[in-house]
């Protein structure tokens, strides 16, 4: 199975242009722990189950495809880490050369599974962390892919909307798996997948859609405040997350998403770093489920919202784990503490 099942929902592409890497059709995990511990019916949704680890896989099969549907032969693109291991990989596939503009603060091994699948990467100084510095960036990219043969593939509606499309699944598989959903959240960076999931929930023939919220670290809160103040539009600020793939200072999808959430009952909800890793830690010992911090991000915020009576009783309740626990090894060893000792034999028993 992959996110072709849904062709009838997703834009055209003729079935001899299709690339699958058998993304999408992850598991709805229910919650043995955290969720009644806290009275409410929690679920995951194991995006991390994906070929290269995160949701990503969904935007680059549809971005990938649609490329080759175009005749373009070059890739140029933007990561801070899952949305170039995705392109990279999809990419190989398709024998497409792949070039990606790196975030300053890119994990070490996200960086090399993009060079395992053959991609050339070039890190930017301050790309991530300071607005103007990664509008620049994507003003250059741009102009790359002004070229006949090449496509910037962005995971943001505002510059790949066919790609993005593919994220639309999500919501798509969700409805199957638990029609009565109330409310799924969301973690955002640029906004893109949040977007992706509240249209996505548009399309399918639920009675009652869940509320989707948006849940963003408070080093990188462009979307969430604005949402929960009543505000109409996201804005650029300087990051000072450290949550690696959420490091996104300026506005792409965020004004959508502001639009798209409200329409939908969501709200925003900022978190902090530490509890979010504390999290992640959590997923893992109390759950079973191995995520990056990013993929915490969502739980954090449902949890936050839950302590303070914005989730009533019993409520069915997606909180989206969007990638491994592989991707990100500073907070595996975060997670780990001490070294695991080495024994002699002798030692034993």
């Amino acid at each position: 199975m992959s996110i072709w099942q849904y062709v009838n929902e997703l834009p055209a592409i003729p079935e001899e242009h299709r690339v699958t890497l058998g993304e999408g059709d992850t598991p709805l995990l229910k919650s043995k722990n955290i969720g009644p511990e806290n009275g409410i019916e929690l679920y995951f949704k194991l995006e991390n189950c994906n070929p290269t680890g995160s949701y990503k896989d969904r935007f680059a099969a549809m971005a990938v495809s649609e490329m080759i549907a175009s005749g373009k032969t070059r890739c140029v693109a933007t990561s801070s880490g899952n949305t170039g291991a995705a392109l990279a990989a999809y990419c190989a596939a398709a024998k497409i050369p792949c070039e990606i503009a790196i975030v300053e603060t890119a994990p070490d091994g996200k960086l090399w599974q993009m060079q395992a699948y053959g991609a050339k990467l070039f890190r930017v100084r301050g790309f991530g962390l300071d607005s103007e510095i990664s509008q620049r960036v994507t003003n250059y990219l741009q102009q790359q892919a002004a070229r006949e043969d090449t496509a910037l593939q962005i995971s943001a509606f505002a510059h790949s909307p066919i790609g993005m499309s593919g994220v639309q699944s999500i919501s798509y598989e969700i409805a199957e798996q638990l029609p009565d959903v109330q409310h799924v959240f969301s973690p955002s960076g640029g906004g893109g997948l949040t977007l992706a999931v509240a249209r996505g929930f548009v399309k399918v023939p639920l009675e009652n859609g869940p509320r989707v919220h948006c849940v963003q670290p408070a080093g990188n809160d462009t979307i969430a405040s604005a949402l929960r103040e009543g505000a109409s539009a996201a804005r650029n600020i300087e990051c000072t997350s450290q949550i690696s793939g959420l490091q996104v200072p300026y506005v792409l999808d965020g004004n959508d998403v502001i639009k798209a959430c409200r329409v939908s009952g969501g709200n925003g909800h900022v978190v902090d770093d530490e509890t979010v890793w504390q999290t992640q830690q959590r997923l893992a010992r109390e759950e079973g489920v191995f995520c990056e911090p990013a993929g915490a991000v969502a739980l954090t915020g449902a949890l936050q919202a839950r302590a303070n009576g914005e989730i009533q009783d019993g409520a069915k309740v997606v909180c989206l784990v969007t990638g491994s626990g592989f991707k990100d090894q500073a907070s595996l060893q975060r997670m780990a503490g001490e070294a695991c000792p080495m024994l002699d034999v002798d030692e034993l028993g």
